[in-house]
């Protein structure tokens, strides 16, 4: 391989970094709102159903984060219902009416897919300085490109009544840190979440 060639091939790796790091990982994959329901919502309660602790407490603090930077008032559950109390439903309730919130945000994990997909010939082909190089790539051996994604479920219920009110479904692309695509997937859902006037 020619110095240019290496060049260009770098060049295109840090272009490639560099569009991940810029773009949302996260997109909206469905949202439904009921009509009825006025908005915007005063003060949230932010509920990550999630298996790990860490995982819980992060996203939640992710979620409060962001709010309060739109200055809605909101509270992480995990300061209320503490892990080992999570399947306490009427407890757990019990703590989100003392609040004295308007709504409360569950965000669930709902799937996970590895997809599989076969690239022919080299990694880049947008790159042909002569015959002899699109020659070449048309007969280089292809390889398999393996991607993952999660898919959320959040759903939005009035506190007072138990309601659902809003529901929106996302797909996540896992290509960073763990923190780093739930911050990408939060600043989603709040985007839609104030697009809706869910709040403000």
């Amino acid at each position: 391989m020619n110095t240019r060639k290496l060049l260009m091939g770098i060049a295109g790796l840090i272009s490639v970094a560099l569009l991940w790091s810029c773009a949302s990982t996260t997109k909206l994959t469905g949202a439904w709102k009921d009509p009825a329901y006025q908005g915007p919502a005063k003060k949230v309660v932010v509920a990550a159903l999630a298996k790990q602790e860490a995982v819980r407490n992060f996203f939640e603090d992710e979620f409060v984060s962001q709010l309060k930077a739109r200055q809605v008032d909101a509270v992480a559950s995990h300061t209320l219902v503490p892990f080992a109390q999570m399947g306490d439903r009427k407890a757990a309730v019990a703590k989100i009416k003392g609040t004295g919130a308007d709504i409360v945000i569950a965000t669930r994990l709902v799937d996970r897919k590895n997809v599989e997909t076969y690239m022919p010939g080299s990694p880049y082909p947008s790159h042909y300085y002569s015959w002899g190089d699109y020659y070449g790539y048309v007969y280089s051996p292809g390889y398999v490109a393996q991607d993952e994604y999660v898919y959320l479920e959040s759903n939005v219920y009035q506190v007072a009544s138990e309601k659902l009110v809003w529901s929106a479904r996302s797909e996540t692309w896992v290509v960073a840190s763990s923190q780093e695509l739930i911050k990408s997937f939060v600043k989603v859902a709040v985007d839609k979440l104030a697009a809706d006037k869910v709040i403000k």
